[in-house]
Parts: structure tokens; sequence; C-alpha cells
């Protein structure tokens, strides 16, 4: 762990000052997210590291009065820096942050390697004195072989009060940007620089009341997310927001789909990986190890009529080609379809209580991949849903398709990897969702054109959600078909058949978008190198 927790402060000033500072912070910070984090039921180990990271991203306190209002000027920290950086690397800082250097004032800092070289690196949170907005400047710059700071990452983040309210942390090669952006919102950004560039690793998001009651009987709610780039793990909460009671609480993998001939650049998160026994939801004592059951690679993507996966199990023991089901390992789709905003809140009428959909309801499908005993061959394939399937949905189910492979490492058997094809129609729709994204996304730049020809100026909106629906896929796995009882089930989710909620998710990643972001670093070099070049 790499964090730094500073305090600048005036020798000449006494310590009443520093307490003023230091319970006005208290007041309007820590109370604040220690409310948002502890109602959500953290597991520990996570509860304690963003209470690690928001501690860390009130890295000084400002004081005196003055300094309070105004921070510090960027020279004024050489003798601290010095510490850390050569004075050649702090003599490139004037270059590194080129816009008006001698008004910038400090008010967040963070010293950490994140990037990953074991060289330390510098954060900065600076405020303009010269252009009053509520806005501050993030920048990070990483450590040149202890010759120069260079300007990878910057990017304005704007306050409610103060701009302490946007704070700074390392945490071993993550460093991590956390805001307040409004009076009952947080947000916290992690990044990280590797192989040229600055990839977002994970965010938190926690909005108060986002929510509000439909019925002066139901609790007002609100919403907590965070989201892993890298593993694509995900965590939901719901809670209410008058006594930060716990309502809904899901873990999943998040599958980003994109297009299947589409190549995605390296640093976006793709597929998942899971080793662990997070999702072992039935038969942990019959498991022995992750050789033994665990999801090695998991994959999808999608052209204009299907949906694909591929999906890789470690599994010591392979058995399939029986015409029982139950006998047979075997790899079971979920799919839960519903249309709207939220997939976990029912749709309810004015006036009534919003409630979750934790019952099975007629959006959701199951399809089982039976091992057959021969690579090569298709899956024994077995289909339910909540409902009759119509005329169109059972003429798609005869496209749905699969192949079956034994994986070996020295010539044993370690695993195998399923690989499925079904048709969107299946699923009840028209056609690819995506397509119809991008059609509204013709649309409102459309919109934007025309409004901006009208009044001179483009009409900013925020952009579409992509296409989501739930998803989970749930490994079945048999180590001795005399007992089919002793059966061991990992899923990518938190998963329970009959609750939609417990499910994990879909996203369909539309063409010029990404699941994530990443920034390349070496842009301008690269460009300047094909001008010289000719080019």
């Amino acid at each position: 762990m790499i964090f730094k927790f500073e305090y600048i402060k005036n020798n000449n000033r006494n310590r009443n000052e520093i307490s003023y500072v230091f319970s006005s912070l208290v007041r309007v910070h820590i109370n604040v997210l220690i409310g948002f984090l502890r109602h959500s039921k953290f597991p520990a180990a996570v509860f304690l590291l963003f209470m690690k990271r928001f501690f860390a991203a009130i890295l000084f306190l400002i004081t005196t009065k003055a300094a309070y209002s105004q921070g510090m000027p960027i020279d004024s920290l050489q003798d601290r820096f010095k510490l850390t950086f050569s004075e050649k690397m702090l003599a490139s800082l004037r270059e590194q942050i080129p816009i008006r250097y001698d008004e910038q004032r400090v008010w967040g800092l963070a010293i950490g390697d994140f990037s990953n070289d074991t060289l330390a690196d510098l954060a900065l949170s600076v405020y303009d004195i010269d252009n009053p907005t509520r806005e501050v400047t993030v920048y990070l710059l990483i450590n040149d072989s202890n010759k120069s700071f260079k300007n990878v990452f910057r990017k304005k983040y704007s306050y409610v009060e103060t701009p302490i309210e946007v704070g700074l942390t390392t945490e071993g090669a993550v460093v991590t940007i956390i805001q307040k952006s409004d009076d009952t919102q947080w947000k916290q950004e992690g990044y990280s620089v590797y192989a040229g560039d600055v990839i977002l690793i994970d965010d938190y998001e926690t909005q108060n009341e986002e929510i509000p009651a439909a019925n002066p009987k139901a609790k007002a709610m609100g919403h907590s997310r965070y989201r892993d780039y890298e593993t694509l793990f995900t965590k939901e909460s719901y809670f209410a927001t008058k006594d930060r009671q716990p309502m809904m609480d899901s873990k999943y993998f998040a599958f980003p789909a994109y297009s299947r001939l589409r190549s995605v650049y390296p640093g976006y998160g793709r597929d998942m990986s899971d080793t662990s026994k997070q999702f072992i939801i039935k038969g942990a004592d019959y498991r022995r190890d992750s050789k033994d059951l665990s999801i090695h690679r998991a994959l999808t993507a999608f052209d204009d009529e299907y949906l694909y996966f591929s999906i890789s199990v470690y599994d010591d023991q392979v058995y399939g080609g029986n015409d029982k089901q139950e006998l047979n390992d075997r790899v079971s789709l979920w799919f839960d379809t519903w249309q709207g905003a939220n997939r976990f809140l029912a749709k309810t009428k004015k006036g009534q209580v919003t409630t979750f959909r934790t019952e099975t309801d007629s959006n959701i499908y199951n399809i089982t991949f039976g091992l057959p005993n021969v690579g090569g061959r298709m899956a024994k394939l077995t289909i339910s849903s909540a409902i009759t399937l119509t005329d169109a949905q059972q003429e798609a189910g005869k496209l749905i398709r699969s192949s079956f492979n034994r994986d070996t490492a020295g010539g044993i058997v370690i695993g195998y990897t399923l690989k499925v094809r079904i048709p969107f129609a299946f699923l009840g729709f028209e056609s690819n969702p995506v397509i119809a994204f991008e059609n509204r996304s013709s649309e409102m730049m459309f919109d934007n054109d025309e409004s901006a020809k009208k009044n001179n100026k483009v009409d900013r909106k925020e952009d579409l959600q992509f296409p989501f629906f739930g998803f989970t896929a749930v490994v079945l796995d048999i180590d001795n078909p005399s007992h089919p009882e002793e059966l061991t089930m990992q899923a990518t989710s938190n998963f329970r058949q009959n609750d939609p909620t417990s499910f994990g998710e879909i996203r369909l990643v539309p063409s010029g978008k990404f699941y994530g972001a990443v920034k390349p670093t070496y842009t301008k070099e690269f460009t300047e190198e094909l001008l010289r070049a000719g080019y």
C-alpha cells in the first residue's frame, strides 16, 4: 500500500486554526461518506479499502483561514516534493502544467507508483484562482526515469462547496480520484498507467435519493454501484435514505459484448475469470480446489442476429454423453430480458409502492448444455422459460448451436471449452437491441446539428445507456455420475434461480464505444513521427 497523508501548515499559526479546518472537513466529508459506505454492508475487506482510500483522500489540510480559501502555489511545495523527487524532475513541472502555472493552487496531492514501474509518480488537484469556477483540474504526472515528469492525464472535476471535495489517493498501482459532485452524490474513479495507456480500473458512485418514493408509505431509496473494469466484477446496492437500512444487494460479473469481428484495444476488460469460492452457490464441500471447478475464461460477442458465448472451465474430471442430463457436466445460461431503465425494480403504477423483482416473471429464459462424451460434438440441449414460447421463438430455438472440446495439458484433461450461438429472436427480441441504440444515437446527433444551426450552439445530451439485460452463467460439475446429488455449482453472480435481482448482466457495446476507458499517452509523439516521415 502506498499513499501519503500530508499537512501543509504555517508554523506561525496556532492549533486552534488546525482544529478549525480539521473539524470542518470531518463534518462535511467524512461523516457523509462513512454513512454511505456503512449502509451498503460491504464485506469487511472491501469496506476497509474504501475507508482507507477516503481517509487518504484528505491528503493535506490548509491550516490558516486564508490558505483554506486559496490553496497553495505549486512552487511553495517544492521542499516537500524534494523528499521524493529530484530537482531535475521538479524543474519540469512548469512545462507539464503549461496553463497559468503560477495561478494554480494545489488542493490535493498523492504520491505513489501508479505507472507500475517502481518509480514514484505524482497526482495533483489544482484550482485556477484567475478562473473562478467550481472546478479543479486533476493532473497525473508519471515519473520518466527519474529525469522528468510526463503529463499523461488532465481532467476537470466539479465540486460543491470547496475544492478539497475532490480528493486523491494511491493504493498499490491505482490512483483514485474521489469527487463530491453534489450534496448527495459521491463518485470515485481509479486509474493506472500501463504500457503507455491511462486505464480506468474501477469506479464507484453513490447517489442519495436517486429513486424517490412513488407512494407516501414507501421508503425513498438511494443507490450505489461499484464497477471493476479489469475483472468485470460489479456490486450494486439499494438502501433507505432515511435510516440507511439495506433494501437490496447484488454482486455479479458484467459481460461487455462487442461485435463479433471487432478488434478491442488491449486495456479494455472483455473476459472474466473466477477461480475463487465467491460464487460457488452449491456443493462447496465437493469442490477440492480451483482445478476441480472454476471458470477459467468466459466472454460474449454478437452480430446482427446472434449472441455468442465462449466459456472455458477448469475441471479435472469431465463427464458427458449420458442420456440423462443430470448425469452430465453442464453449463446453464440464464437470461432476464426485462426491458426498462432499471432491471431491479418492478414496474409500478402511479401511487403504488416500488418493489424489487425478487420473483420469477415472464422475462426469464434458461438454456442448459449437457456435455457430450466426444469433443467436437454439439452439447445436449435443454430449454425452459417462464412462459410458453411463441412460434417465432420456437423456430429460433432450432438455430441454437454449440460445440464442445476437452482442454488438455501434457496429455491430461484439465477442463473443457463450450462455444454457443443463440438467436436474439429466441430471447424475444425483434432484432439486436444495439441496432435501436445506434439508430437513436444518430437521431440525437441530427437533433443536435439542427439545434446548432438554429441557436448557434449544441444542446449537449447525456449519452444513451448501452443496451443491457440480465444474464448469469452457471457451471454444474459432477465428479461421480453414480452420485449426481454430489453436485457443485459455480455461477457468475450470487445467483438464485427464482430471483431476477440476483442475475448478472450483459451489456451490448455499440460500434465506436467501449466498456471502461483507456487513454493512450503516446498519441502526440506518434503523430509527430508520422508528420516527420511525410504522412
